[in-house]
Order: structure tokens, then sequence, then C-alpha cells
């Protein structure tokens, strides 16, 4: 990694309301910190306006150990459960009132299920169970879903991600040389774009750790021109209604991407939890995580894959139930999106969610008016 990759734009405002917070020493001030403080930080982003157009697209589904991904508090002989992983389309406008499109969680299906992890999973079925899991994992891709707004790739200003779990952006942003197990240089799939990492998690990919091997993908970003990645340092105010906000723990540079929206108000999209029973254990109907909520006194079950910084997601995950708005048809849950959501099937009874969100929708996407101000006449694609 050099020095050449592009600063954060101007046009981002930096968020300071939790810095203090993160800062105290110990894991339990901290956890007290953050969560008085995260008032502070909902009213700031909710203050500064409303999303333009939000939707979600299905990405791919894939199988996950039960154990992780409720941390052993659900009580279940299934071994797997099923997670639907999405992709978030999300226009903003700037302070200087331009239209900007990112992409949140852009999964390029075929090269994460090269992950070491997943990889080993399914070199360890017979090959024709194998295969056929391979091609069920691919439900959309993220361009078709841009297309049936009346957009395409071109008009993509930016990428981002929770965290680089499993992920490959050498063929989103293209490289500008041969790259392993690449024969030539990549064309980039979105040739606007920049991708949007804080720092921390862009660092793990310079020496990853052995506990971190089977998540990651270690050329993850080789050979990618160093101006398409926007490096960025704490909490970001994108534009309206938009905002990027490090929630450290189930990686360390973890971030949730939180949204202001005119129809639902507030939400947050991340993985540290993979459903609306992780953020509320105990309104679930999912066996065993009420119990375990009440045995030891907690507000959330974490998505445990890496263990990390345990403590830190603990804390991340409170302070994303603070900053969002409650189901307004079940509000007992919070507005929390899994960016991998846990999905119901009859091959793993006992682990469907008790309550899901499925999409954020909210406004209508603008097209012919990208990257100009959001006065021009051009008209609203209606929503699809």
């Amino acid at each position: 990694m050099n020095d050449d990759r592009k600063p954060t734009p101007t046009s981002f405002q930096t968020l300071t309301e939790l810095d203090d917070a993160w800062r105290a020493t110990s894991a339990g001030e901290r956890y007290e910190a953050v969560r008085r403080a995260a008032r502070d930080l909902r009213d700031r982003i909710g203050a500064s306006g409303e999303a333009v157009c939000v939707r979600t697209f299905d990405n791919s589904v894939l199988p996950y150990p039960t154990r992780f991904g409720f941390g052993g508090a659900a009580v279940s002989p299934v071994p797997y459960l099923a997670m639907t992983n999405r992709v978030n389309v999300v226009q903003f406008e700037t302070a200087a009132g331009e239209t900007k499109t990112l992409l949140f969680n852009p999964t390029d299906v075929v090269r994460a299920a090269q992950t070491p992890f997943f990889a080993a999973f399914r070199a360890g079925l017979p090959s024709f169970l194998g295969d056929r899991i391979q091609s069920f994992l691919a439900r959309g891709r993220p361009e078709d879903g841009l297309r049936a707004l009346g957009l395409s790739p071109d008009d993509v200003d930016y990428l981002a991600f929770d965290h680089l779990h499993t992920q490959d952006v050498r063929g989103l942003l293209g490289t500008a040389r041969a790259t392993p197990g690449e024969p030539a240089p990549l064309a980039a799939l979105y040739p606007r774009a920049r991708l949007l990492v804080w720092r921390p998690e862009l660092e793990i990919l310079r020496a990853l750790h052995p506990l971190q091997v089977p998540w990651y993908l270690p050329d993850a970003t080789a050979g990618v021109p160093a101006d398409r990645i926007v490096v960025c340092n704490g909490d970001l105010l994108l534009g309206k209604g938009v905002a990027l906000v490090r929630t450290p723990g189930h990686t360390a540079g973890n971030w949730s991407l939180v949204l202001n929206t005119a129809e639902t108000g507030m939400w947050a999209v991340s993985e540290n939890g993979i459903a609306c029973d992780s953020y509320a254990p105990a309104a679930s109907a999912i066996p065993g995580l009420r119990r375990w909520a009440r045995r030891y006194g907690a507000e959330v079950v974490l998505n445990s894959n890496t263990l990390e910084m345990r403590n830190e997601q603990y804390t991340s995950m409170v302070l994303e139930r603070e900053l969002v708005d409650r189901a307004q048809d079940a509000p007992e849950f919070y507005q929390h999106f899994s960016s991998s959501e846990l999905t119901p099937t009859p091959l793993t009874p006992g682990l469907s969610p008790t309550y899901r969100h499925r999409a954020i929708t909210s406004g209508a996407p603008r097209a012919g008016a990208l990257s100009r101000p959001a006065s021009s006449s051009a008209s609203p694609v209606p929503a699809s």
C-alpha cells in the first residue's frame, strides 16, 4: 500500500461525536461512553437530511455454520443455516447539491467463492454437490439491479463494504497489471467508482494473521490503481442522510452504513448480526436465543465467525441499536439490516428468523442527473 491513494473527498463531513467514547481505555467504559454518545450522532445524521433513494437487491445465498451465526446461542442440531447476501444502492445529495450513487456490499460472488473457508467447505463435499451449491450461490448481479433502476455501472461514484471478509475488488475497480490468478489486467466493471474503506480494514491485507486467513482473499486489491481507493479515517457523513460509522469488532476495520430515510426513518446496515433476532434476542422465537440472553444478561447476539475483538463487536451492535428506529410493524425489533440476512428454508428447521426486513426501499432513483445539481430538470425514474 502506498500513499498515492485518493484523499477523502472534501464533500464528506467528519463526524466526531464518538471519537472520545472510543478512546476510553476500559472496555466497559467504552461501552457506556459509546452508548451515551450515540444519541448525538443519531441527531447529527438525522438533521443532515434524508437519502434520495435506497434500493436493495439479492446477491447470493450461502450456507453458514450455525455456531458462528448466533455465537453458540441457538439450540439446533442443524450445523448450517442459510443467509442471503444483499447489495444496497444508495443515492444521496452532497452539500453542493450533487447527486452521488453508492453501492454498499456489491460482492463479486464468483471471486468471493474462492475465500479459503468456503473453498474448503466445497472441497469436503462430493463434487456434484459442491458444483450444485456453487451454482445456487449467485442470485443476481449488482449491475442488473442498477439497470432495473435506470442506472448503469458508469453512474456509480463509490463502492463500500461493511468489511472485507470474502471480498475481491479487482474485477470491480480494474487492475493496472496482471495479478495472481489473472493472465492480463482486468477491466473495471465500475469505471468511475472509487472504493471507500476505513484504514484499519485495508491494513489487514498488508499481512494476514493466521486466524484471519480463512476469511480474506489476500490479493483482494492487488494491482488496483491507487487513485481508485479512498482511505478514510473516522466516521463520515457522505451526504444528506447517509453516513459510514465505525463499528469495530467483527473485524478491526468494520463499519456500518447508516441511513435516514423519508419513509421509515433511521437504518443501519452491517453483518455484525445476521438477523433481527440478533439485536432483540429477548423477542426471538429461535430456540435458545431468549434463554441465552436471559442467562447472560445479553442485549445482542454476535455473528462470531471471528473473535478478534468480541467486546468491541458487542458495543458496536449496541451502538447500531441506538442509532436506528424500531420496525414500524414489529416495534420489538430494530431497523438493523443484516447485509447477509438469515433466510428461512425447509433444510434448516428451527433456524427461521422471527422477523426479517428483506430490503430497504425509499425514495425514487435519479437517472440522468448524477453528479450534477439536484435542481436539474431531469425527471426521476419511477420506483421499480
